[in-house]
């Protein structure tokens, strides 16, 4: 697998979470060792990725009620 393909398959994992969590759980049960390694990336880079948003998320929606909590 080139570098240019990790590459990929990174940036949509970051971009789509979906498709790296897809990826990472068929590429884990792969023979070859280097799909094994770029599918636990791309697992792991998907979640980090979701954890992240809904952190986000959570603080968005959290300093939307701060002007209305203030009184003014």
């Amino acid at each position: 697998m080139s570098g240019g393909q990790k590459a990929l398959f990174y940036i949509l994992s970051i971009l789509i979470p979906v498709v790296g969590i897809v990826l990472g759980i068929i590429w884990m049960n792969d023979q070859d060792p280097e799909k094994k390694a770029v599918g636990k990336t791309c697992l792991y880079i998907a979640l980090g990725m979701i954890i992240l948003s809904c952190i986000c998320w959570f603080a968005l929606s959290a300093f939307s009620f701060l002007p209305f909590m203030s009184g003014y």
